[in-house]
């Protein structure tokens, strides 16, 4: 797997800097000691390079499950949405990656720059600098620019290939009111590869119930009180259905996408909050009605790694609750709960 893995931490590299050389006009007519920018133009270069690659097309924007794209254009049109323009957000007062190479660009102005040193994502980095800048020179500079681009392509690819190792539509699951949190595809991902262990790389059939106990033992997926209640929900779901319903499409994608995502990745891309730092967004929640103040105890107690029984076994009210409303099943409390505080969040930012 060694070489599998080098062979997707290259693409995502190559990727970078092509994109860098791509935005320093180097796919053109490299003369001149300047580059215009424009933004429309820009964008149908990196399209065209999408498209174009079978490389990028087999292993960036990669195979897609059900339902597939239209055709490689629309799948491209949807990477370059969900990744490259994707929002990257951070922690307060602390710069983001998108900050940080926006700040980059904006060192490239002729002149005093007026305009902003930051930015929502890697693409609006980009083109919100100034139109005409210096064009860089091959060496460090140009090596320090991809840089900056990978380490956003770092944290925006990661959602988008977590979808794709499990065998999945991004379409499905990126958007709209059933987008899926890129700490919970993690988790799921980490669930079907110890599930695949236990079943001995035997793919293609429905799994025991003892494999299945075995590989939730071995790797969770919080918000899921067990692996009865992960195959519950929709996601769950879904991946349990492509392990057993196992085709060529799930198989390239698993094995060459998964190697494109970084072991690490930088702080800016909205990392988990502990209990004390989500406190005031919670109790927002609380004041805006969305969730009770009962359930705001238990947020904070699951963030601070205490376990959802746990949790529940120090709060009657919610487990009168969870009784009535439920029908006792705490996965789908948990998930109500944790939609309506995300909701809530959505509307407030």
């Amino acid at each position: 797997m060694t070489g599998a893995a080098k062979g997707g931490r290259d693409i995502v590299a190559y990727f970078a800097g092509h994109l860098a050389h791509i935005a320093n006009g180097d796919d053109g007519d490299r003369a001149g000691e300047t580059v215009t920018v424009k933004p429309f133009q820009l964008f149908e270069r990196v399209h065209r390079a999408l498209v174009a690659n079978k490389r990028y097309l087999d292993n960036l924007v990669g195979i897609w499950a059900y339902p597939p794209p239209g055709d490689p254009d629309d799948a491209a049109d949807f990477y370059f949405d969900q990744v490259i323009d994707r929002v990257i957000s951070g922690r307060p007062g602390t710069p983001t990656s998108a900050d940080n190479l926006a700040k980059f660009v904006a060192s490239l102005a002729l002149a005093p720059w007026a305009g902003k040193s930051s930015a929502a994502s890697l693409w609006k980095a980009i083109v919100q600098g100034p139109e005409t800048r210096k064009r860089l020179p091959e060496g460090k500079a140009i090596f320090e620019y991809s840089n900056l681009i990978l380490k956003c392509l770092d944290a925006t690819n990661r959602p988008y290939a977590e979808v794709i190792r499990l065998g999945l539509c991004p379409r499905e699951w990126l958007v709209g009111d059933g987008a899926v949190g890129v700490n919970t595809l993690k988790a799921a991902n980490g669930f079907i590869k110890a599930l695949k262990g236990a079943m001995n790389d035997d793919l293609g059939r429905r799994p025991s119930e003892a494999e299945l106990q075995a590989a939730y033992a071995a790797s969770p997926v919080p918000g899921s009180a067990d692996v009865a209640a992960f195959a519950r929900t929709p996601l769950g779901a879904a991946a349990l259905a492509r392990i057993a319903g196992r085709d060529q499409t799930y198989v390239v994608s698993f094995d060459a996408i998964s190697e494109t995502i970084a072991e690490t990745v930088s702080d800016d891309n909205s990392p988990p909050m502990d209990g004390a730092e989500a406190g005031a967004h919670l109790e927002a929640a609380v004041v805006g009605r969305a969730i009770a103040s009962a359930e705001r105890d238990l947020l904070v107690a699951i963030l601070n790694g205490v376990s959802v029984a746990e949790a529940l076994g120090a709060n009657p009210f919610l487990r009168r609750r969870i009784k009535a409303e439920f029908n006792g099943d705490v996965s789908a409390f948990v998930d109500d709960l944790a939609g309506r505080a995300a909701r809530f969040a959505a509307r407030e930012l």
